[in-house]
């Protein structure tokens, strides 16, 4: 598991050279993109269901990109965008889209049903932190 962790890191930080992200950023979010895919392993492994490692390590990954965000002066859609890639459920997508063409739908339903829960997990993760943090942030400007 430790080297699909540090392969996940690896495509994070190729995909960061892709989002044009350079020096200590891409190493950070090639870090925050190992981490998260490490939390949808542990989950898997865990026998947790596939959406709820996703959600989980979305937040975890959404948490650290705000805070590398405020540490290194950058917006945290850098180290977000590039660490999201190892979770992304598109194998799935590729099976609901194959099934679907070769006219089996009901294997088409359940893979489709599957990459929806899986992709809105991790948009709920993103949402949360993010509003967290403009929550957080807005009353902490108000008080000052």
């Amino acid at each position: 598991m430790l080297a699909k962790v540090m392969f996940a890191a690896v495509a994070t930080a190729s995909f960061g050279v892709i989002f044009n992200i350079r020096g200590l950023n891409l190493v950070l979010a090639g870090i925050t993109g190992g981490i998260g895919y490490l939390i949808v392993a542990v989950g898997a492994t865990r026998g947790f269901e596939t959406y709820i490692g996703m959600f989980l390590a979305s937040l975890v990954m959404a948490t650290l990109a705000e805070i590398l965000a405020r540490k290194r002066k950058a917006p945290a859609s850098i180290f977000l965008a590039a660490a999201l890639i190892p979770i992304v459920p598109g194998g799935r997508l590729f099976s609901f889209v194959m099934h679907f063409l070769e006219g089996d739908y009901q294997l088409a339903g359940v893979d489709g049903a599957a990459t929806l829960l899986e992709g809105g997990a991790i948009a709920i993760g993103i949402i949360v932190v993010s509003s967290f943090t403009k929550t957080v942030i807005g009353s902490c400007r108000q008080r000052m």
